[in-house]
Formats: C-alpha cells, sequence, structure tokens
C-alpha cells in the first residue's frame, strides 16, 4: 500500500442547537434546562491513498459533569443515532446529520462516542476489507471512545454547539507495530463550538522556479511554542489538498505555533510559524510557501519521515542532501545512526533509512553526509493496552500566590506498563485558588488565591489527582 503523508484526516461530530459561549468555571451541571442537540459528523483527507473507505458505526454519544469517570461516570445520553458513516466521504467541512437530542444545560468534563466494531471497518481500494485492531477491551462489540476535554464543556440553558474532533489519520495507524493491520488509538477533543475559530489558507513552493500548491503538506497546530513532534503539544491537525488549500475548524480561540511541511520531499524545509492568533467565530488565513533546503546558501543535510513507531513496527525516513552551494546532490552518500540502538535501530542505504521500534523509549537519529548532518527524534511506543491507572506527578504541592509550578501525568495499562501518545484532560477542583495551562501529558499551575484545591488529570476514563495548598 501506498502512505501519502503521516497526518492527518479530522472527524468532527457537533452537538449542535443555537446558543451563546460562556467561559465557566462552575463544575456543577444544573438542571435548568434541556436544549435540544443536534449532532454532525464531518471528516478531512486520510493519510492512506490504498483505502477506499473508513466506515464508524456510531451507537451513541453521551457526556458526563464529573470530572473522575473512573468508577462508571453519571454519563447524560446526548444521542443513540445506531448509524454508520464512511468518513472518506465527509472532508473539508462537509457534514452529515448523526442525530438529535435533550442535553440539560450545566458543565460537562467528559464525552464519549461509543462505536459497534462489528459494524464498523476499513476497506482497501480492491474491496477487501482491512485488519483492524480495534483495542476493544469492553467485552462486547460496543467500544466507548473518550474525548480529550481540555476546558470544561458549557452548555446553557439556550443551548451550545460541542464539537467532538476524531483525528483519524492520528487514530488509525498501519503496521505500527508490524504486525500488517490498522490499530485504532483515539485521538478525540471536545470543545465548545463558539469558543473557536478556523485556520485556514494555502501551501506553495517556488522550487522548480515558479510558484505551484502543494499537495499533502502537513499542518500542524501546537499549543507550545515547540511544533516538532514528536515532543510538542498538537492540537490539531490537517493537510492540503490537490490545490495546496487546508482548513482547520474548531481551534480554540488563543495562540498557537503552526508547522507546516511536506514529508515526502525532503529537499523542502519546514516552515514554523509562531503566534498564530485564532478568533471565535473568525477564520485566520495563513498562507506559507515552503523554501527549498539550501535556498539561504550553504550545504545542508535534512530528515524527513514519521517521528514514532510501535515496538516492532518499522519506518522509513529520507535524507536530502545538498553541496556547498546549495544545490541537491543526487544520490548521496549517507551514514545514518541511533543514539540508543536497544530502542531505535536504524539501517540504511544511501539516502533512505528504516528505523525498527525495539522497546519503548526515545531515541536520536542521526544522518551524516561528509561534513554536515541532522537529526531526528523517535518516539518507540509499547503498549497498546487501555489506560488502567493515572498519577499526578508531584502529588501535592505547598505553593505560595506568583509561583508557576509543572505537574505531569504518568499514564500505565493493567500490567504497570508506563503508556505515551495518549489524550489527557487536566482540570482544578476550584479555579479560583488556582489555573490551570494544559500541554498534553503535562500542566502548568499558577496560584490565584489563598487556599486548597485538587489537579485531576483523565485519559481514557481514568483519573488521578494531586492536592494543591496555596498559602
Amino acid at each position: 500500500m501506498s502512505r501519502c503523508i503521516s497526518s492527518l484526516a479530522v472527524v468532527a461530530v457537533l452537538v449542535a442547537v443555537s446558543g451563546c459561549y460562556q467561559d465557566d468555571t462552575n463544575p456543577t451541571v444544573a438542571q435548568r434546562g434541556k436544549p435540544l442537540a443536534k449532532i454532525l459528523l464531518t471528516d478531512a483527507p486520510f493519510p492512506y491513498d490504498s483505502v477506499a473507505s473508513v466506515n464508524i458505526y456510531v451507537v451513541r454519544v453521551e457526556a458526563s459533569a464529573q470530572t473522575d469517570t473512573s468508577g462508571g461516570g453519571d454519563w447524560v445520553l446526548i444521542a443513540e443515532p445506531r448509524k454508520g458513516f464512511n468518513l472518506l466521504t465527509l472532508q473539508q467541512g462537509t457534514t452529515a446529520f448523526v442525530g438529535e437530542g435533550e442535553l440539560p444545560a450545566g458543565q460537562y468534563h467528559a464525552i464519549r462516542m461509543t462505536i459497534d466494531t462489528s459494524l464498523s471497518s476499513v476497506v482497501w481500494n480492491s474491496g477487501l476489507r482491512a485488519r483492524v485492531n480495534w483495542q476493544n477491551w469492553s467485552g462486547s462489540t460496543e467500544e466507548p471512545l473518550y474525548a480529550l476535554v481540555e476546558y470544561p464543556v458549557n452548555v446553557p440553558t439556550d443551548g451550545a454547539e460541542i464539537v467532538i474532533d476524531f483525528d483519524v489519520g492520528r487514530s488509525f495507524l498501519y503496521n505500527f507495530y508490524g504486525t500488517n493491520e490498522f490499530i485504532l488509538m483515539p485521538q478525540i477533543r471536545a470543545i465548545n463550538s463558539a469558543a473557536t475559530g478556523t485556520i485556514a489558507g494555502s501551501v506553495t513552493s517556488d522550487y522548480t522556479g515558479a510558484t505551484r500548491p502543494i499537495a499533502n503538506a502537513n499542518v500542524t497546530v501546537c499549543g507550545s511554542a515547540a511544533c516538532d513532534p514528536p515532543n510538542a503539544y498538537v492540537v490539531a491537525t490537517s493537510r492540503s489538498d490537490s490545490t495546496g488549500r487546508y482548513t482547520i475548524a474548531f481551534v480554540r480561540a488563543g495562540s498557537y505555533t503552526v508547522r507546516v511541511e511536506q514529508p515526502d520531499y525532503p529537499f523542502l524545509n519546514p516552515v514554523i510559524v509562531a503566534d498564530v492568533t485564532v478568533t471565535r467565530g473568525d477564520t485566520m488565513q495563513l498562507a506559507v510557501s515552503l523554501p527549498k533546503a539550501g535556498s539561504g546558501g550553504g550545504g545542508y543535510v535534512r530528515i524527513s519521515g514519521p517521528s514514532s513507531v510501535g515496538v516492532g513496527g518499522t519506518i522509513s525516513l529520507r535524507a536530502a542532501v545538498g553541496d556547498a552551494a546549495g544545490n541537491p546532490v543526487s544520490n548521496p552518500s549517507v551514514s545514518w545512526t541511533s543514539s540508543n540502538s536497544g530502542i531505535a535501530q536504524v539501517s540504511g542505504v544511501g539516502d533512505t533509512a528504516s528505523v525498527m521500534g525495539r522497546q519503548a523509549g526515545y531515541a536520536t537519529i542521526t544522518a551524516v553526509s561528509g561534513q554536515r548532518s541532522d537529526t531526528l527524534g523517535i518516539q518507540v511506543v509499547g503498549s497498546s493496552a487501555p489506560v488502567a491507572s493515572v498519577t499526578v506527578v508531584p502529588g501535592s504541592a505547598n505553593l505560595a500566590i506568583g509561583d508557576s509550578v509543572g505537574f505531569r501525568a504518568e499514564l500505565r495499562d493493567s500490567t504497570g506498563t508506563v503508556l505515551t501518545d495518549r489524550a489527557v484532560s487536566w482540570f482544578a477542583t476550584d479555579s479560583t485558588v488556582i489555573n490551570v495551562y494544559p500541554y498534553g501529558a503535562q500542566a502548568l499551575v499558577r496560584p490565584r488565591a489563598a487556599g486548597s484545591a485538587s489537579l485531576r488529570a483523565t485519559s481514557e476514563g481514568k483519573t488521578g489527582q494531586a492536592t494543591i495548598t496555596v498559602h
């Protein structure tokens, strides 16, 4: 099969009714009314051109006001469509009606979508079904998928739109563990659409001497200053179409770093744009031109390719090499090394290399040609099992007003194996005492007033917490 790029289809489920956005912090759900909720589904291009359809059978969508749903949770049913959708027919903002239902007004800390894996499938262009490891540990054909809720989803009495973004390209990984199958590792987030805006634009390059659109470029939106996966805090992703256009909808209002690159063209440098401001209800236009590697003069070596792989899986990397004048070198001599072959083993011939994941961890791959080199960090993912426990580190802290302290969520499966590359939601039980700034599996806490509060981290329905005292 051919793989177009390493990013980034997005499925969005909208729980839609008219209403105004309120960024309240009271975690209690007030039974003040039951707005009618309408659910829509949308998608963006899938990164595998050998796939004809990705079919998801949605059983139900539910919400919970509780930050800790480990014991089952108090879930409120929004809609129960019991209907299948081919996600590949819903691209560039196209939506499909899923269902509607009543949702009591209040604040919701958890959103989940249950699918039926026996009625869901990935189909090759040949018409044959692909093997899919759904990682369904429920004991039935119904599998709950938990959304990342970075901020409580507020539903006022006059209604709201709750958007569930399902990043299909990052969720369905092919041959990730060397098993010749897709594995579902869901990357889903939920947000009130009234709090969001859109980033849209074009990707071009003049590397041929004339400006032309660049298709299949990865566009990554990061919530941190650094935007270099796998270490970056990725908020949303997209990719450009055949005309070079892209759209990333439902991005929470705020400031972001955007990285644009075409991984199949290592001779083009990535572009990183800082301080991209998203405004509620507005579209931020961002046009990017990818410069030719070495366009600034001088030689270069540049590695492109995926930045993560599972244990037992293999990924391919490419290196572009330029001479002292910045001109591309054909069939360059390149040597490849790994900082830790016990984690990631690399073997290369010329400008192409294969990296096999040996055990969970992080390793740096280096490509050297002459006196020049480049490096790429590789995250090797171990267990694909579901999260069984979450521990917040440190477990307690005594802080003064004005402090800034970092916390991290340590995720483990049922055997105690540390898990990486999982979505984590962060909440404070009392936002009048502390402010929480989430960055993936880490969070920054800044005290606001004297008092006590708990900092909670949730992943796949499991929650851990730290006790914080502010004096």
